[in-house]
């Protein structure tokens, strides 16, 4: 049983699910997340490992890695946005801003650049 109380758990477990939806969202592969009161009682419980996703309770965001789409795990948590070199960073903002803050949901409609495009760094 783990230390944290329920409204912690919550906390974890939203952020855990928007940031499953995310990773959905670019990596069509990979499973649909829980609902969010379900992982919710799971982190409570003590779960630190979903789907590959690990999280610490204490870490500033508590998603620490993601041994399935490290690209995403960059690109959304680590704010490294050319780890999804197709995906227009604005977008990847969008979405960094969803999972993190509780933001609003980015729009569906994708800013998907074709694989021919050359990106500049910087």
């Amino acid at each position: 049983m783990s230390n944290l109380n329920a409204d912690q758990a919550a906390k974890i477990g939203d952020l855990l699910f928007r940031y499953m939806r995310a990773r959905y969202r670019f990596d069509a592969k990979l499973e649909r997340p829980l609902p969010a009161h379900e992982l919710a009682v799971l982190i409570r419980q003590g779960k630190t490992e979903f789907d590959e996703i690990y999280i610490e309770h204490d870490a500033k965001p508590p998603i620490v890695f993601d041994g399935k789409a490290n690209d995403v795990f960059d690109a959304i948590v680590k704010k490294q946005y050319r780890a999804l070199r197709f995906w227009e960073p604005q977008l990847l903002a969008a979405w960094r801003y969803y999972v993190i803050s509780d933001g609003p949901l980015p729009p569906t409609r994708a800013l998907h650049l074709p694989e021919s495009t050359n990106r500049q760094p910087g």
